[in-house]
């Protein structure tokens, strides 16, 4: 991912203690990538900074909408998104760039931080594992219908049957106190 000047963070210049920064991300974001499922979307980062002499902690907090791909209908509609996250950075005299899930540590010669990949991942991390439309005010699925139809011939007897697997009915009788 190329370095975006709009999400970096000159934290060299920064105070002991908290700072607090908000990013917009638009389609503009995803449109340099190619490998994001993600393409459009208005979305909120606000970014808390508390520095410290030896290492900074990053508390993102994410909100807003993307466009995805229904699970069902394979049509797309905007999800809402949301959640927080935090990341560690340690800053060390060597010029070490080794990095690990939650802790990064940069060398002595950076001044700026770079969030556009850490962004990209959370904002990833926010969407659910199954995408579908919301439902509407009276509880119904807001699915484009025409295409559940077209999907529903494709389907084999079986997947429409909609069974679970039978080893899963003897969990049914166990018997929790």
């Amino acid at each position: 991912m190329q370095t975006r000047k709009e999400y970096s963070i000159q934290f060299v210049s920064l105070g002991l203690g908290e700072h607090k920064f908000e990013f917009t991300v638009t389609d503009k974001f995803f449109e340099n990538l190619d490998y994001s499922e993600i393409k459009q979307g208005n979305i909120l980062v606000k970014v808390n900074l508390i520095r410290q002499s030896q290492m900074m902690i990053l508390e993102f907090d994410i909100t807003g909408t993307v466009n995805v791909l229904c699970d069902l209908c394979a049509t797309e509609f905007d999800m809402p998104i949301s959640g927080t996250y935090k990341l560690i950075v340690k800053l060390s005299g060597d010029d070490i760039d080794d990095k690990d899930d939650d802790i990064i540590i940069v060398g002595a010669q950076e001044h700026q931080l770079d969030l556009s990949q850490y962004i990209y991942e959370y904002v990833s991390l926010s969407l659910p594992i199954k995408r579908i439309h919301p439902l509407d005010a009276k509880g119904k699925p807001t699915c484009n219908k025409e295409m559940l139809k077209k999907v529903q011939k494709f389907l084999t007897k079986e997947e429409k049957k909609d069974t679970t697997d039978p080893r899963w009915n003897d969990l049914k009788n166990i018997k929790l106190n």
